[in-house]
């Protein structure tokens, strides 16, 4: 069972490709007006007062572009499972977010951090032999087809004696696909996310 963080850490990836991308577009307008100023200053020979104007945002935008395909490219390791390397390719271009987009750094630092809780998951992952801690069964996975009902129902019978629940066999990928699936412990069965369906 995938944990909240690393959906979240997702949801804040995604936010953050979409904030470089209009940092990206802020950044391109501020530097092509700068240009039109930087022109209209030389023509009466006052060019270098505009010319860091111009500097500056062109360096952002290339900043942004960079943070913005740097971004794709830490979800794409994210969604392979490369967390730890996702998380130290964060920091370089969290610190340069918060010196050319202070908002983009301040998104960036909340992924960095939310890094952590998924690692240490994915370590215990590792340690268990495949087998997810025991948590409740998730939200979004469906029960398993039920038989159907006969028309007349039996006379109820006595309730059973308490059985232990049996442990989750260690083995938890998914045969079709190959990715890590998700114990329901509620059913007693595997699920593959990818596949939607059960192992």
């Amino acid at each position: 069972m995938e944990p909240a963080e690393l959906s979240s850490l997702k949801s804040i990836l995604n936010i953050a490709r979409i904030l470089a991308l209009v940092f990206l577009i802020i950044f391109i307008l501020v530097a092509i007006g700068e240009i039109l100023v930087l022109v209209a200053l030389a023509s009466i020979g006052l060019a270098g007062f505009a010319l860091f104007g111009a500097i500056f945002p062109l360096l952002a935008f290339v900043i942004s572009l960079l943070i913005w395909m740097q971004v794709s490219e830490i979800k794409r390791m994210v969604d392979a499972g490369q967390y730890q390397a996702a998380k130290d390719k964060t920091l370089i271009w969290m610190i340069l977010g918060f010196i050319f987009g202070f908002i983009l750094g301040i998104i960036l630092l909340i992924a960095y951090l939310k890094f952590d809780p998924v690692i240490n998951w994915q370590r215990q992952m590792q340690m268990g032999g495949g087998q997810p801690p025991a948590q409740p069964p998730a939200w979004g996975a469906p029960p398993p087809a039920a038989p159907p009902m006969a028309a007349s129902a039996p006379p109820p019978s006595p309730p059973p004696m308490p059985v232990a629940a049996p442990a989750a066999p260690a083995a938890g990928i998914c045969p079709r696909c190959g990715k890590p699936a998700t114990w329901v412990a509620q059913y007693n069965r595997w699920y593959c996310y990818n596949d939607q369906q059960y192992v």
